[in-house]
């Protein structure tokens, strides 16, 4: 039976002919796998030809030895054209095999008269299948045992003169070693080129398997249904939530496995952290990791232990768990004790699941629309320019021409011609930002200062960009996600902060990055309630956990605002001081 593997070598071989058993082993091209069989076959025969016909006068005379030899050439090379020798074989077997036909060639051909017999051909046919074989080392020792069986042969025969050194014998040692040695330099020859071809066919297979595969999941991301996006995730499972359960409060908290963080991604009725440590969780939730089961408290106004918001008077609690590793964390409150009860619990664990799944899937399948963003932005810039583009420069040159045959233009109409070419400024400023993008010539250092460089121009805030190891680069879909938050970032600036100043800063070194976004501005309470889309932090938040980062905010209240993304192959640590 053959191998997979071997399934394929023969089949990539039918267009030259196919391969044998002759060939099975030999590592090398499928054109010449499919010619060695062939080739030999038609040796082995082209030298029994030769001794039939130039031996057919010893014959005539009546000698034995040479009819012998005869019988044994075309036993054993009939024989070998039914069952080949299996070449390059690491079976000992085989290996003997080739010797054993070099040694009963030999023989014969040393009983028919050695190197003046009509048969001699055949010895050298046979020491080159073993030579061509199995290299240098089965080259020598089938030299050896050829003209060692020779020798014994001509030594048994009647027929055959004495064995003697001549000139006929010099040349037939020489032309039998010539042959043997340049058969196995061949085949090492033919082996090297084929390791060589391979190694590239490699690398052009991987290259195209890559390019598939990307193809592929480009494609499918750009496919994938938007009930799959963690925001519409997150709603759906909301609303499953109130409709069940009728809780005023409910929390729903995502562990960052890479930083052992507790990221919120629902806090209705409560205010939550921005990223909590496991021991920073409400005690409730905290108690729910733990447990086996849902966590029920009937009670939340007995004891010490409050629950998440304040004036709840019950609450049920679960982790959420997918394929076989927690994600979150689900607590749902209600202000009248005794709410809930066994039935809830049971109805929270099922649902518990199906949370957990929505949430995980939707996490992996928003790292996977990533892949075709980009794509995506650059058909979306497109489509801006060559469709809203037009038709606002049209407005604008009608409105000039409009203004200009007016001999007291109306105040409505100049202002909104201004308010046109105001639109026109930002979408300008739009497309660059979805055109901009990172990428081996030009990488996050250049393309982020110039990107400050227009917002300072835009906005007339005071900015500027550091860049503190200008030769170091990270790969390109990491840098450009980070020109990404930094883009949200300075528009958060320009929208909210009413900030004077701004400074960037970026750091990359031996694999890792560090982007720092700091400004002067008004600041918010990072550890209050504050409505993360308000501010494109849960933009933010999903690239950097596509290339598996940390997002960290610093803000106070009148204090500004400072954003560290991290990001690398190792754990970067944030300087808090």
């Amino acid at each position: 039976m053959f191998a997979p593997k071997d399934m394929v070598s023969a089949l990539r071989t039918i267009s030259y002919g196919g391969i044998d058993d002759n060939t099975r082993n030999l590592h090398l091209s499928p054109q010449v796998r499919a010619a060695v069989s062939p080739v030999v076959t038609a040796m082995r025969w082209t030298a029994v030809m030769y001794g039939m016909i130039f031996g057919t006068a010893q014959v005539f005379k009546g000698s034995y030895a040479v009819v012998a030899t005869l019988t044994v050439a075309l036993f054993i090379t009939s024989w070998r054209t039914m069952i080949p020798i299996r070449l390059g074989s690491t079976i000992t077997i085989h290996q003997v095999v080739a010797l054993t036909d070099v040694m009963l060639f030999g023989l014969a051909v040393g009983y028919s008269g050695g190197a003046s017999s009509p048969y001699v051909f055949c010895v050298i046919a046979a020491t080159t299948v073993a030579a061509f074989g199995w290299g240098y080392r089965a080259a020598i020792g089938s030299l050896l045992i050829a003209w060692s069986t020779m020798v014994l042969g001509n030594q048994l025969s009647s027929e055959a003169p004495g064995f003697r050194l001549s000139s006929q014998v010099g040349l037939i040692v020489l032309t039998m070693t010539t042959i043997a040695l340049l058969a196995a330099f061949t085949r090492n020859r033919l082996l090297e080129a084929e390791q060589r071809r391979m190694g590239l066919a490699g690398r052009v297979d991987t290259l195209t398997e890559t390019n598939d595969l990307l193809t592929m999941l480009n494609a499918v991301a750009r496919t994938l249904p938007t009930s799959l996006s963690q925001r519409d995730a997150l709603e759906g499972a909301r609303n499953q939530i109130v409709e069940t359960f009728r809780g005023n409060v409910i929390c729903l908290m995502e562990l960052d496995e890479v930083h052992g963080e507790w990221l919120p991604k629902l806090s209705e009725g409560c205010t939550l952290r921005s990223a909590a440590s496991t021991d920073e969780l409400p005690v409730h939730l905290r108690q729910a990791i733990d447990a086996n089961d849902t966590w029920l408290v009937a009670d939340l106004n007995e004891g010490s232990l409050r629950g998440i918001a304040e004036g709840s008077g019950s609450g049920i609690y679960t982790r959420l768990t997918a394929r076989g590793r927690v994600v979150g964390v689900l607590g749902i409150e209600h202000p009248t004790p005794g709410q809930f009860g066994e039935r809830d619990s049971r109805l929270l664990a099922g649902l518990a699941d199906v949370v957990a799944l929505t949430l995980d899937n939707a996490r992996w399948f928003g790292r996977l629309r990533s892949l075709g963003a980009e794509e995506e932005r650059i058909r979306i810039a497109r489509d801006l320019h060559d469709r809203l583009g037009q038709w606002l420069t049209y407005i604008s040159f009608e409105l000039e021409r409009i203004i200009g045959d007016e001999d007291r233009p109306a105040p409505e109409l100049s202002q909104l011609y201004t308010d046109v070419q105001t639109a026109l400024d930002e979408l300008r400023e739009t497309l660059r930002q979805l055109r901009a993008e990172v990428n081996e010539q030009r990488p996050l250092a250049q393309v982020g200062q110039e990107l400050v460089q227009r917002f300072a121009d835009r906005t007339d805030i005071d900015v500027r960009f550091e860049t503190i190891n200008p030769g170091e680069t990270l790969p390109v879909p990491v840098e450009n996600e980070l020109l990404r938050i930094l883009q949200e970032s300075l528009n958060n600036i320009d929208k909210h902060a009413k900030a004077s100043e701004v400074l960037v800063s970026w750091d990359a070194m031996h694999g890792n990055g560090v982007l720092t976004i700091q400004d002067n501005g008004l600041g918010f309470d990072a550890d209050q309630a504050v409505r993360e889309s308000a501010y494109g932090l849960i933009g933010m938040r999903e690239r950097t956990d596509v290339i598996g980062g940390h997002l960290n905010i610093e803000s106070n209240p009148g204090q500004g605002t400072k954003i560290t993304v991290t990001a690398g192959a190792l754990p970067a640590t944030i300087d808090n001081a």
